[in-house]
């Protein structure tokens, strides 16, 4: 089943010969340690030095080229909870007991360390920042393709955020590498928790660990307003069919997250018109550029109605203009989707025209994940036709 193909496991005689792999590598260079990007400048330059790292290696990584289609990151990380009893999950979790402000786990020899800071009140609500670094303590070459937050407030409210890596950088971890990046929350409580997980790629195996994709998680964290112990409800993120706010899709390594949000202000619920805010990243871990030459939208609303709404270029914010991202680029646009129900769903796709190493040119319809739309920021069921 899914969890045995996934699963975080070694094969026994991958150990016996790890020495004698190690010992056939080519010299590697010293490890680079990345530091929390500042600004956009050093932003691209993350890009570029994870862009060049992976045009190494796309050729060769044990899952096949760019063209081979991987796991969706839901599947990994569905698939690495489905291997692990609830109560040990829970234990894991420290669900039920006070937690840090910080938390380091380390699966598969990558090591991730989170700390969140307060800055105190923010309109309505409580702000943090938290820094993440991951520190690449294996022998396998790895790369950060995308993350799944589950942010919890005091009186145990969820709210999920999936998205392509982080900062717009999908970060190549050679064996001795680290990469930091900085990010931040709010809560309409003054206290909290935080947990969730990234999901990664091997692109040079040397353990023989299996499966290439594999999930990292992050252990459970306060957001304290003292940046001390706190203790928080365990937030769950949404099972089963129901739908968060938020996705996460992978089609060719054109990697989309998708978060929607209620536009109240721009909503008409006399008329039965409810509106709502898209915040589409589209990241490109390929090997070379793409352009984003088209879009795509679907809602279905309580009622079963559906709607499309589709036009050349980007779409949202950019219109019909076309956008060009280099290998290890990344982008967002914004937008506005309706329905006529205070309940729905909304998907799409992209329409990409991708380079190859080879010169030829590919089109890739990217897949934008499908999104629960409710007035409350709370999951809803998948109603679309086919759902049922």
């Amino acid at each position: 089943g899914i969890a045995s193909l996934f699963s975080d496991s070694a094969t026994g005689i991958a150990s016996l010969f790890s020495a004698a792999l190690l010992a056939e590598a080519p010299p590697a260079s010293p490890p680079v340690r990345m530091e929390a990007a500042r600004n956009e400048h050093e932003i691209a330059a993350q890009q570029q030095h994870s862009a060049s790292q992976f045009q190494r290696l796309a050729d060769d990584k044990p899952l096949g080229g760019v063209e081979t289609e991987a796991p969706q990151p839901d599947e990994v990380r569905a698939a690495a909870e489905a291997v692990e009893a609830e109560a040990a999950r829970r234990r894991a979790l420290k669900c039920g007991q006070k937690v840090p402000p910080e938390s380091l786990t380390v699966t598969r020899g990558v090591s991730i360390f989170v700390k969140s800071k307060y800055h105190g009140e923010a309109g309505s609500g409580h702000a943090w920042s938290y820094r993440v670094e991951f520190t690449n303590e294996g022998v396998d070459t790895v790369q950060m393709l995308s993350r799944h937050w589950i942010f919890t407030d005091a009186t145990g409210f969820v709210s999920e955020m999936k998205g392509p890596g982080a900062r717009g950088v999908t970060p190549v971890l050679r064996p001795g590498d680290s990469w930091s990046y900085d990010s931040g929350t709010q809560l309409e409580t003054s206290h909290g928790a935080m947990h969730g997980s990234f999901q990664f790629e091997t692109l040079r195996a040397v353990s023989g660990v299996v499966p290439s994709m594999f999930n990292a998680r992050v252990g459970r964290l306060a957001l304290s307003p003292t940046d001390s112990l706190e203790q928080a409800p365990c937030g769950e993120p949404a099972r089963g069919d129901m739908l968060p706010d938020t996705s996460v899709r992978a089609t060719r390594r054109v990697i989309v997250g998708a978060t929607v949000e209620r536009q109240p202000e721009r909503s008409d619920e006399v008329a039965g018109v409810y509106r709502w805010a898209y915040d589409v990243q589209i990241n490109n871990a390929r090997d070379q550029a793409i352009t984003v030459v088209a879009h795509r939208w679907m809602t279905v609303d309580a009622d079963g109605a559906v709607k499309e709404m589709d036009g050349l270029g980007v779409g949202g914010n950019y219109r019909s203009k076309e956008i060009e991202l280099p290998a290890g680029d990344a982008f967002r646009t914004k937008g506005i989707l309706a329905t006529a129900t205070p309940v729905g769903n909304a998907w799409g796709a992209y329409t990409v025209r991708a380079q190859t190493a080879g010169g030829d040119e590919v089109e890739i319809d990217a897949e934008v994940g499908v999104v629960g739309l409710s007035t409350d920021g709370t999951p809803v069921a998948d109603l679309r036709p086919e759902a049922g």
